[in-house]
């Protein structure tokens, strides 16, 4: 099987190659500024041009197309609400063209963001609404995704934390680490809450759910809901640091751009039902980290 993925210098993408199976082989799609990937095949195309997309993608001529990229820059997205549909929308719906034109099945990563977070944890059939430009994106950009893949499976994740792949931005328990280590203090909300995705859980589900061909809208997490303040706490406890370092503070304390969903967290009971695996806990992951 060939695997065409996009956004590979992330740390999901990043951390697919370095863990993909080997019975696989995987190619890259890089943006035209992204850096090139050694030891991968790579193709280069700007997404939002459909014609070069297109000839990216026939030219590789994968089984899956995995796509990652995506500008996630939450408060960026309301300063630049063009770019971030041009990319997160008009991408995507090139990226399943091109798809369903060399007869390719789309995994689309997806996120939290496409709901409200008034009612959170959200099954895969509660309905979207979401609150900000990135999630309007995202949200319209499954929507063309559906619309334009023959064969599509959309995953939606939030928060994905777990080591740093060398090469990659921090994540949120990443950035806690090396704040703790240096001793400075972190303000961390206790009012929004999410289901955070543990990076290698979440590379073996992706893994899983390609090779088992699975299709429709899957949501990834850990089994709990949990506050920026919560996971903190919990990275002291696990990790040997004063509590003292963490100060609770309210989201709306904080002066975003952006609205976010409040309680935004997922239900996936199905993911686990799908693949037979149990669901792994914040304060698991982070033991697993520590022993890895």
């Amino acid at each position: 099987m060939k695997v065409l993925v996009t956004g590979a210098t992330g740390r999901v993408g990043r951390s697919l190659l370095l863990h993909k199976p080997s019975d696989v082989d995987v190619e890259v799609l890089l943006s035209p500024v992204s850096q090139q990937l050694e030891g991968y095949a790579w193709y280069r195309t700007d997404i939002a041009d459909y014609e070069k997309t297109r000839m990216a993608v026939t030219c590789a001529d994968p089984d899956v197309v995995v796509h990652l990229a995506a500008f996630t820059d939450v408060d960026e997205c309301e300063n630049v609400p063009d770019m971030a549909f041009k990319f997160n929308c008009d991408g995507a719906a090139n990226i399943a063209k091109s798809c369903a034109e060399c007869g390719a099945k789309l995994v689309f990563i997806s996120t939290d963001h496409v709901f409200d977070g008034i009612s959170g944890p959200y099954t895969e059939d509660d309905r979207p609404n979401p609150v900000n430009v990135y999630g309007r994106s995202k949200l319209e950009g499954e929507q063309a995704a559906a619309e334009h893949a023959d064969k599509l499976l959309i995953v939606r994740i939030a928060v994905v934390f777990g080591k740093r792949i060398e090469g990659t931005r921090h994540n949120f328990v990443s950035w806690l680490i090396e704040q703790f280590q240096s001793g400075n203090t972190v303000n961390a909300w206790n009012d929004q809450y999410t289901t955070p995705a543990y990076l290698e859980e979440l590379t073996r589900v992706l893994w899983k759910l390609i090779d088992k061909n699975s299709t429709g809208i899957i949501h990834y997490g850990t089994s709990d809901m949990l506050s920026r303040y919560e996971m903190a706490i919990n990275v002291c406890k696990t990790m040997g640091f004063s509590e003292g370092l963490v100060m609770s503070v309210s989201f709306s304390d904080v002066n975003l751009i952006a609205k976010r969903p409040l309680i935004s967290g997922f239900v996936t009971d199905k993911v686990h039902e799908i693949l037979n695996m149990p669901p792994v806990s914040f304060a698991n992951a982070l033991f697993h980290m520590t022993e890895t």
